[in-house]
């Protein structure tokens, strides 16, 4: 039998038992804390799974940094168990994992009903990463990943020096999240930054991002980390994408459809209404955007004070423009992931499925098109070619939403 320790911030949580197929986590008896993760109440002391826990399971690293990963630490691709170790200190949200006989302690903590206060915005200058492209890439190839991001993109995390007035490269812990372009699509990043920054332009919660030039002069997309805050980023806020609450695997994310999540931000968030309404809205925005990669680990919820609400939006960039064939949305709607239409979009789901009323439609259909769409794509680094196929494809489904 092997067991891991699990923690809610600084306090131990229960334990992660593995008894030859089977997975057992169990809450420690003196614990009272919040539920580790939503819909594991405190009342059912003990769960049980004939596979990884689908909860942990979604903690794990995908694509790149996951190669990485078994690469230098030796693992196979199907011992989730010891990936979960390697990398169990550093986790998305408030969760961290040790073995039971380790001597390390977690690094964040917990204070429950503490709403989380956001970082002072950075500025950084285009030139402020002292790092070539590949460099980034390869940082996990040469030392061993401590932390876990999912996502197939190569990704390191760093910290920005306000004194040196640049981004640092660190192996656990960071502020931020660097990402440049992979290899196969080339202007990823230039893309994620401007979708993010159209985002904000129409009134989505998106986290502090931008661009950056690499020293190869290869453009790198930033993000603040929103999970974590405080001295050292010691203090973590709950924070769970729909694989880990509706209970599936990562390897479903694909699988799920938008009348699902809409019924888990019912049954989980504190103020359902105002977060479908939201909900609605990035929706729409994901469309009119040409993004078909919003996948349920793209959808998360998070603790903000006494609130359970969506997670500030990310993983948000036109997928169309990389990928000819890409349907129109990852997750079903109405039984379609392509050919939508302003019926299928307004009247089902934003009147039926979301339950929203004409002037919550109209004020959120106005928000997009209030939005100075061509201004912003041509100051972006995108290439010519590239920012007029963005203007089109926005053009043409604004039109179908209007009409």
């Amino acid at each position: 039998m092997d067991k891991l320790i699990i923690f809610v911030g600084d306090l131990l949580a229960g334990c992660l038992i593995r008894e030859g197929q089977r997975y057992v986590f169990e809450y420690d008896v003196a614990y009272a804390g919040p539920v580790v993760f939503l819909g594991w109440s405190l009342q059912q002391r003990r769960r049980e799974w004939d596979d990884f826990p689908p909860a942990f399971d979604s903690l794990l690293p995908e694509g790149v940094l996951l190669d990485q990963l078994l690469a230098k630490h030796k693992l196979d691709k199907s011992d989730k168990w010891r990936q979960l170790i390697a990398v169990g200190l550093d986790l998305t949200g408030f969760v961290s994992v040790l073995p039971e006989e380790s001597s390390l302690e977690p690094i964040g903590k917990f204070a429950p009903g503490q709403k989380p206060r956001r970082r002072t915005a950075i500025q950084p200058k285009e030139e402020a990463l002292p790092y070539a492209s590949n460099e980034l890439v390869a940082f996990h190839a040469k030392h061993r990943l401590k932390m876990s991001l999912s996502g197939v993109q190569p990704k390191v995390s760093a910290v920005f020096s306000r004194k040196d007035q640049c981004f640092k490269v660190v192996e656990t812990n960071g502020s931020y999240i660097l990402k440049p372009s992979p290899q196969a699509f080339p202007g990823a990043a230039e893309n994620e930054a401007l979708t993010m920054q159209l985002a904000r332009a129409a009134g989505i919660d998106v986290p502090h991002c931008g661009w950056l030039k690499a020293k190869d002069g290869l453009g790198v997309y930033w993000i603040e980390r929103f999970d974590r805050w405080g001295s050292k980023n010691r203090n973590r806020i709950r924070c769970e994408d729909a694989c880990q609450i509706l209970d599936v695997s990562s390897s479903f994310k694909y699988a799920g459809n938008l009348e699902t999540l809409a019924r888990m931000i019912r049954e989980h968030c504190s103020n359902p209404r105002l977060q479908l309404v939201r909900f609605f809205q990035r929706v729409l925005f994901c469309w009119v955007t040409g993004n078909g990669d919003m996948h349920l680990k793209n959808w998360s919820l998070v603790e903000n004070g006494k609130l359970i609400e969506l997670a500030p939006a990310y993983d948000l960039l036109n997928t169309r423009l990389l990928i000819d064939d890409e349907e129109e949305s990852a997750l079903h709607l109405d039984d379609q992931k392509s050919g939508f239409d302003r019926k299928r979009l307004i009247d089902y789901f934003g009147r039926e499925v979301c339950c929203l009323n004409d002037r919550m439609i109209a004020k959120t259909v106005e928000q997009l098109t209030a939005v100075d769409w061509q201004i912003h794509i041509l100051a972006s680094k995108l290439s010519v070619e590239e920012g007029n196929h963005y203007d089109n494809l926005v053009r043409e489904r604004l039109a179908v939403l209007v009409s």
